[in-house]
């Protein structure tokens, strides 16, 4: 209820003397209150409707009624309602006055209007105000967890959250990181914040953007605000779809997958809510020494969070410094780069890895490329292919032993300095300064070391051939190192 309310009621004949200052008449009527103190502070709070009979300012002194209205100002109160009969049969001179200077509204009442009636009739009308926003509330309540219930993402239901109350409205952390958002800020740049129900460890706040300044926010969001909180909870927490038992399974197998036919993905996949003969898409997500975990893990979330709202599946895996999507589209694919860059606009420091893959059997050696990629900050495109990715796809037992076989005489003294000087040479296709500053030897010594790996290989390193092989045979050995370390 407003001033400009109370009095556009006919029924209380409450006459306007004074409009007061700009927007003094749309002010809020918090409640009522009666008082003939000098100075009512003390007994008065934000947008009280004063009302008095001026019993203890019968005085004809202008610099106590403008003390007065001065105090009034203060508080602020809403406005001043002056009755007429008790004690002054006009209003006084020096109240309009002050009134006048101060911009506060001034309502007369005559004597037949008294107190009770005004109080009785903005208490009725707030009463009924606030009933309808508690309606409106749990309306609002009903529908989000309708949706939630149906499988909405959490950026649907923030959407309805926003139409609601026409503004714009997020979920951030106790960061102040956005984990996804809706709507726009159609009202002004007035900004409020009201917390969600979580846990300890995870303090969520939902924010509210250009909020119109007549809506009161508690009573409309606040049973919402329980729904959210829940659908945040399930969405982030261990035993939502994003991160059930079967993702996780399913997500440690195929980073340990080697082309190993025992290892059941297609399973897996189904288990976990994927399509095993739909295209994949990977976003890996990690930092450097620079970026705090709390950092890192609260983007990581904002970036799952979000997807969520545009890919029809959406799972991930969290280790230390490293989250690891995995998604499928519900209508193909589109822009997936362009979209991750939105979320990490704000942290640039996180290093992004955003990759494609055509079918399950290539996904394992695609989300090792993305992983190897992990560490540049900023968001990137990983190549289709790289040399590990193609060595780590060859699975056979016999060319596993012939690669260790060409390279045994290099470990016989079991030392394994020659092996480490020939992966240096290739790695830096030669150059010996770069090779000395590695291994912390000196040039003669490489020398040395070089000529010792050419007599027992039995190969010409100068040759181009033999040093794509030698590389080759590298990364099989290798490779089939992780594969036994992991098994």
């Amino acid at each position: 209820m407003r001033i400009s309310d109370l009095v556009a009621d006919i029924g209380l004949d409450v006459r306007l003397r004074v409009a007061g200052g700009e927007g003094r008449l749309n002010r809020p009527i918090a409640w009522c209150a009666p008082t003939e103190h000098m100075d009512p502070r003390p007994f008065l709070s934000v947008n009280a409707l004063v009302l008095t009979n001026g019993m203890g300012l019968n005085v004809r002194d202008f610099r106590i009624w403008d003390a007065y209205v001065e105090r009034l100002m203060d508080v602020p109160v809403s406005a001043l309602a002056f009755g007429l009969g008790a004690a002054h049969r006009e209003l006084p001179a020096g109240l309009l006055q002050a009134c006048e200077a101060h911009g506060l509204p001034l309502l007369e009442l005559p004597p037949e209007v008294p107190f009770v009636l005004v109080m009785q009739h903005v208490e009725q009308v707030i009463a009924a105000e606030r009933f309808e926003e508690l309606r409106q509330g749990w309306e609002l309540a009903d529908d989000c967890t309708r949706l939630a219930a149906d499988g909405r993402s959490l950026a649907e239901v923030l959407g309805r959250v926003a139409d609601a109350v026409n503004a714009r409205v997020a979920v951030i952390d106790q960061d102040g990181f956005e984990l996804v958002a809706a709507g726009s800020a159609h009202g002004g740049t007035a900004r409020t914040t009201l917390r969600l129900p979580s846990g300890a460890a995870d303090q969520f706040r939902l924010s509210i953007e250009g909020i119109g300044a007549d809506l009161v926010l508690q009573p409309i969001l606040g049973p919402v605000a329980a729904v959210i909180g829940m659908q945040l909870s399930y969405t982030l927490g261990s035993r939502s779809p994003l991160h059930s038992r079967e993702a996780a399974r399913f997500m440690e197998a195929l980073y340990v997958d080697r082309g190993d036919p025992d290892v059941p993905l297609r399973r897996f996949a189904l288990e976990s809510g994927f399509d095993p003969g739909a295209e994949w898409s990977a976003v890996l997500i990690g930092g450097t020494a620079d970026v705090a975990p709390a950092r890192l893990r609260a983007v990581a979330w904002r970036a799952r969070v979000g997807l969520q709202g545009v890919y029809g599946t959406v799972r991930f895996m969290e280790e230390a410094g490293l989250t690891s999507l995995l998604l499928q589209r519900r209508e193909g694919p589109a822009g997936l780069l362009a979209t991750v860059r939105e979320f990490f606009r704000d942290a640039p420091e996180i290093s992004v890895v955003v990759a494609e893959s055509g079918s399950l059997g290539e996904l394992p050696l695609t989300l090792q490329l993305a992983r190897r990629q992990v560490g540049t900050p900023g968001v990137h495109q990983a190549p289709p292919a790289d040399l590990a990715g193609i060595v780590q796809g060859l699975p056979s037992q016999g060319l596993v032993a012939m690669c260790r076989r060409l390279l045994a005489p290099l470990t016989a003294d079991g030392a394994g300095a020659l092996l480490e000087t020939l992966e240096a040479y290739l790695r830096h296709s030669g150059s010996a300064p770069k090779i000395c500053a590695e291994l912390f030897i000196h040039r003669n010594t490489l020398s040395y070391r070089m000529r010792k790996i050419e007599e027992l290989l039995q190969l010409d390193l100068a040759d181009g051939e033999v040093r794509a092989t030698c590389t080759l045979a590298l990364g099989i050995v290798g490779a089939a190192n992780l594969t036994g370390a992991a098994g």
